[in-house]
């Protein structure tokens, strides 16, 4: 499950998170109906929590991250809005939460939703200039199993350069997955060309493969490039990335040799 939204992080020092999350929720409720909006609590540090307001349906306008969440473990407190503070001291009761997704009605009513997973947060959000080498060291670990499909290191996402990598930070987007201790663990890349988003280098880390990160990451390149043609590329013994291109939605149209070996297969998907 992805949560996309504002993002806040707000300082928990003498319970200021109370009066600042709901001077954010002021905020945002002087642009969309209350009934329409929804809130995510998680990451609290000893200092800190981080808040993300969002939409119950379609994404906010000026959304800049996107929490992923757990399908299941979810319990459900419904109650009245002026009761919030008794609803949440019999909730912490049993422990500290994971996660915590408020919405709250024009009545007076209240659902609260939360969770307790054991597995750490993670978050998608554009990089900075200063991920740059921690994205493209990703990149040279994550490529390997590309190149042992040809037996070869000689394959252009292990010879990029650093400032190869900032020229595409500078003409387009970089995003970047982070763990809850900060490690990123996977990227993808985009620019926008004619009407067309060029999307590339949709990576995630070996070690967590296989649970949908990928295409999450696809995803949200496709929200920031909203409306476009979204077209990208791999190579025909890239089966796997094929099939996760083809269940997003994607068809081939093109297949270009660079050489006896090297076959790259085009993909395009329109929603413009």
């Amino acid at each position: 499950m992805l949560f996309t939204g504002i993002t806040r992080t707000f300082s928990t020092k003498n319970e200021q998170q109370y009066e600042t999350i709901g001077a954010f929720w002021a905020e945002i409720e002087s642009k969309y109906d209350c009934s329409r909006l929804r809130g995510l609590g998680y990451n609290w540090t000893a200092d800190t929590i981080e808040y993300v307001i969002g939409l119950t349906d379609g994404i906010i306008e000026g959304a800049d991250c996107t929490v992923i969440l757990p399908d299941d473990g979810w319990t459900e407190v419904r109650g009245k809005t002026a009761d919030l503070g008794s609803i949440y001291d019999d909730v912490y009761k049993d422990g500290a939460l994971s996660y915590e997704i408020e919405t709250f009605a024009a009545d007076g009513n209240c659902r609260i939703l939360y969770s307790r997973s054991d597995e750490g947060y993670k978050k998608i959000c554009k990089a900075s200039e200063g991920d740059l080498d921690e994205i493209l060291r990703l990149q040279y670990l994550a490529y390997q199993s590309e190149a042992a499909l040809f037996g070869t290191d000689d394959i252009p996402p292990l010879k990029q350069t650093i400032k190869e990598v900032t020229d595409e930070y500078l003409s387009g987007t970089i995003l970047k997955m982070v763990t809850e201790g900060g490690r990123i663990i996977g990227s993808v890349r985009a620019h926008a060309q004619n009407g067309t988003a060029y999307i590339g280098k949709l990576m995630v880390h070996p070690d967590h493969r296989g649970c949908g990160l990928g295409s999450a990451l696809l995803s949200e390149i496709e929200r920031y490039y909203c409306g476009l043609r979204y077209e990208l590329f791999t190579s025909t013994r890239s089966k796997d990335n094929i099939r996760l291109y083809q269940k997003a939605g994607y068809e081939i149209f093109d297949q270009r040799a660079v050489d006896d070996e090297l076959v790259f297969v085009y993909l395009e998907k329109d929603e413009g």
